[in-house]
C-alpha cells in the first residue's frame, strides 16, 4: 500500500532537519539517529515508547503497529483522518521526541 504524499508533506514541513528515509513501505523520519514517527499508508506511525503506547492506544483512531507475525511495542499508528490540523500531528511529533530523549544517541 502506497503512503500519504499529502501527510508526509506536513510531517516533512514539521520536522524539515530531520533525516528521513524510505522504510517498510513507507518513510521514517529520524530524531538523533533512533525512528521517531513516519508515514504509512493512511496513517501516522509514532514512536511513543512502550510506557506511553497503552495510553496513545486508549484514544480512537489509533492502533498498534503491527510486523507480522508481531506488534512493535512502543509504536503506534494514528489514523490520517484524526490528523487534520498540524497542531494535532506536531503533538504527535512531541510525543515521540519525548520518548526519544529517553533513548542514547546513535
Amino acid at each position: 500500500m502506497p503512503y500519504s504524499t499529502v501527510l508526509y508533506e506536513r510531517i516533512n514541513e514539521l520536522l524539515p532537519h530531520a533525516p528521513h528515509k524510505r522504510m517498510f513501505g513507507g518513510v521514517v523520519f529520524f530524531g538523533r539517529g533512533h525512528m521517531l514517527v513516519g508515514v504509512f499508508g493512511d496513517g501516522m506511525m509514532v514512536r511513543v515508547g512502550p510506557d506511553a503506547a497503552d495510553e496513545a492506544l486508549a484514544q480512537a483512531g489509533v492502533r498498534p503497529l503491527a510486523s507480522q507475525p508481531n506488534r512493535m511495542r512502543g509504536f503506534v499508528v494514528v489514523d490520517e483522518a484524526l490528523l487534520d490540523d498540524d497542531d494535532v500531528i506536531a503533538d504527535w511529533i512531541a510525543r515521540a521526541q519525548v520518548f526519544n530523549r529517553t533513548l542514547p544517541p546513535k
